[in-house]
């Protein structure tokens, strides 16, 4: 096995990728450099993105459809094989240069048809429903690429999509609810499962060659509210933050940072008052972010937990990925931002 950690030299191969059985078709061109993007941030995220630069034949034709970038990583005169994207590819550009066409191809996540598609005119999830199954079940009807579930959870509302409602945002509406997410391999598999607890990457003094030494890091009060107010059927509750040990209360702002809530889901038997100090809660819990590069390492993807002890580098504690840049070349680097949750004002 290849120690990524490590120096090693790539191989870049692009093939074409048959829709239905996932497998490998034919190698296409000379890939020249690819870019990819993974981000979990928004209410409904495609995960992955990205962009290809390849070498081909003059008037050779680009055929729209899904591609899947693999290296061979070669370390000590062994070498192995990784998958690193598998992309929904459908439009490019190119530039004639003495005899060749260098085309630039843009690659959407294996998701972006879920993302296009609206559910069913009645499509409904019912309460007490397993919404990882329900999940996999409309991703599956639109999508080409493999899902898988791991776990189980009951749904405990029920839910009525709306008409024009993308699935994608259908299918993370239900995961959110069950505290489960979606994650998106080299390979294009799709995988619905629980949120990560145990890391899959651990960020050490062993593994600081692997890490480049800038780490930039962002913790932002702005707009946290102090105030939530909230209104149902002419009865208002409002609830405050003037403790001064938070930092956004108004004990240590001065001013108010007014929230207005008009539409209230409240829980079964939850009062008016006790939702607004539950949402005043929420909304005060906020992302305190680091942002570092390092050598790539299959398999850490976002949502996954990465374990910091360098706390000289601000890197300390369980954080989870939320976003990922790899830039392919010689190998890869990854530029990430991982976050932990930091409440700032508890009930």
């Amino acid at each position: 096995m290849t120690d990524f950690s490590l120096a090693y030299t790539a191989e870049w191969h692009l093939y074409r990728v048959n829709p239905d059985t996932w497998a490998d078709g034919p190698e296409v061109g000379r890939l020249v450099s690819a870019s990819f993007t993974h981000d979990s941030e928004g209410d409904s995220p495609e995960m992955e993105s990205g962009s290809m630069t390849i070498d081909g034949l003059p008037n050779e034709v680009w055929e729209p459809g899904y591609y899947r970038v693999a290296m061979r990583a070669i370390q000590g005169g062994a070498t192995e094989r990784v998958d690193v994207a598998t992309m929904l590819c459908e439009s490019d550009s190119g530039t004639l240069d003495r005899g060749r066409d260098q085309r630039s191809v843009i690659g959407y996540s294996v998701l972006h048809p879920a993302a296009t598609t609206h559910v069913k005119a009645g499509d409904f999830a019912a309460a007490g429903q397993d919404g990882a199954q329900k999940a996999a079940g409309m991703l599956s009807e639109c999508i080409k690429a493999p899902v898988s579930v791991e776990g189980s959870f009951a749904l405990s509302d029920h839910y009525n999509f709306e008409v024009g409602q993308p699935v994608l945002e259908a299918v993370w509406m239900l995961l959110r609810a069950g505290g489960y997410c979606m994650q998106v391999d080299g390979r294009g598999r799709v995988a619905i499962r629980p949120l990560p607890a145990e890391p899959a990457l651990v960020l050490d003094r062993a593994n600081a060659r692997a890490i480049f030494p800038q780490v930039a890091h962002s913790l932002d009060y702005t707009g946290v509210p102090n105030r939530y107010t909230v209104e149902d059927n002419g009865v208002t509750a409002t609830v405050e933050n003037d403790d001064p040990a938070s930092p956004t209360s108004h004990a240590v702002r001065g001013y108010w940072v007014d929230a207005y809530d008009d539409s209230p889901a409240m829980l079964q038997g939850e009062s008016l008052q006790a939702y607004a100090e539950r949402m005043l809660e929420e909304a005060s819990v906020l992302e305190d972010t680091r942002t570092y590069t390092r050598r790539w390492m299959p398999d850490v993807l976002p949502f996954d937990v990465v374990r910091g002890s360098m706390p000289s580098s601000m890197l300390d504690g369980d954080m989870r990925v939320v976003s990922q840049t790899l830039e392919c070349s010689h190998g890869i680097s990854v530029t990430e931002t991982s976050a932990k949750e930091v409440a700032a004002w508890t009930r």
